[in-house]
């Protein structure tokens, strides 16, 4: 025992044996205990977590206060205190004068209930530096089930929460100063070829129909980006009413058709099904459309989608099928997953973002549905979607 308490201090670790990370860092595998000897387990565990580039502390719950008996030297780096001036101390100490953030109440409940946590905390370095420390709590427990320590992993994620205001600024710019310039310009092609501003050549407003055209699908890619942001911070709302299958297809069959005609496709409607469901009208319309305007953009010139809404089982089940070349088995996972293209390059045939189909996944998962594709190559492709008859509790 002498020699392995000599081994600890000559590595900076000043444990005793009794100690509970000795006794932590010793509860390892089987297999780990049959190749080393016991001091050379202890070793080989504390050099490790000495090691990590994690932040790493362990606390005592059974001690007044929740104190830190055990520091890694990453610790030290990222918060700029020495082990003197950690161990013993609450981990609080590096919160400075913001203890009321709602995060650390969460944390308190978790030490109290005993069970793993993981949050993000505005914390303060030896030289005052704010930094966002992302912090990770596990309790570890003794062969009698008894709580006797929590372990804190902890990261510096300063840099990653920057990015992500810098995102955030960036949706607001493209919010603000850019999709406000954006409707006007196309409300004012738009009143240029209905005549508005008199008569024009036909090849000026020929520009003119390419121009309100790529406005359009500027605008899209807009309200994309804006629809994905608000999905990905849970703050996009749905106002569920009771929709009509007949009535919601007959009025998005003119909107539809603008769409496929451009490719000179025709669109047909089947309504198989005469109950309501309720989910929210226009994010249904939007799904609606992402699926019709594909199978219109893939489909073969004076081909036919047929859009098709039944009821399966207790859900409203609508399907966009087209007969274009279809899409191979593979591929077929990539196809609502965002920013991903079938076909990725540069001189594409068909534009697109690659947000349309993760959007519309996201949005009928919040309704408590499902999406998917059925396709085979050279047979078409079959987009559908299921929404509950019955809404959701949490709608």
């Amino acid at each position: 025992m002498d020699a392995e308490l000599t081994d600890d201090k000559r590595d900076g670790n000043n444990l005793k044996e009794s100690s509970p990370e000795r006794r932590l860092l010793s509860d390892s595998h089987p297999l780990f205990q049959n190749f080393l000897s016991s001091k050379d387990r202890h070793q080989v565990l504390e050099r490790a977590i000495q090691s990590a580039r994690n932040g790493i502390v362990i606390t005592d719950p059974r001690l007044p206060d929740n104190p830190i008996v055990y520091s890694n030297q990453a610790f030290s780096d990222m918060t700029g205190y020495g082990l003197d001036e950690i161990l013993g101390k609450n981990c609080r100490f590096l919160q400075g004068n913001e203890h009321e953030q709602p995060e650390v109440d969460e944390m308190r409940q978790a030490i109290v209930q005993g069970i793993s946590f993981t949050t993000v905390l505005r914390n303060f370095k030896k030289d005052g530096t704010l930094f966002f420390n992302e912090l990770s709590i596990a309790p570890v427990h003794d062969d009698k089930g008894e709580l006797i320590n929590f372990v804190g992993v902890q990261n510096d994620v300063t840099s990653r929460k920057e990015a992500e205001r810098q995102v955030s600024e960036f949706h607001s710019m493209v919010s603000h100063e850019l999709r406000t310039p954006l409707t006007s310009i196309k409300a004012s092609l738009g009143l240029v070829e209905e005549g508005s501003a008199g008569e024009m050549p036909q090849a000026a407003m020929r520009m003119v129909q390419i121009a309100i055209h790529n406005a359009e699908r500027l605008l899209k890619l807009v309200d994309e980006i804006l629809d994905l942001k608000k999905i990905e911070s849970g703050k996009l709302q749905l106002n569920v009413a009771m929709i009509d299958p007949d009535e919601l297809l007959s009025e998005m069959l003119s909107t539809f058709q603008q769409i496929a005609s451009r490719n000179g496709v025709q669109i047909e409607k089947e309504v198989a099904t005469k109950r309501a469901f309720c989910a929210d009208p226009n994010r249904v319309a939007q799904v609606l459309l992402n699926l019709v305007g594909n199978a219109g953009k893939f489909s073969l010139p004076t081909g036919v989608v047929v859009v098709k809404i039944e009821q399966v089982g207790k859900c409203a089940r609508i399907a966009a099928t087209d007969h274009g070349p279809g899409i191979e088995a593979a591929n077929q996972d990539k196809l609502f997953v965002k920013f991903q293209q079938l076909d990725s390059s540069d001189t594409r045939a068909k534009p697109g973002s690659g947000l349309g189909l993760a959007i519309s996944k996201k949005i009928v998962e919040l309704h408590g549905g499902e999406i998917g594709c059925i396709s085979q190559p050279g047979k078409g492709s079959t987009f559908w979607f299921t929404l509950p008859v019955v809404p959701k509790n949490d709608l």
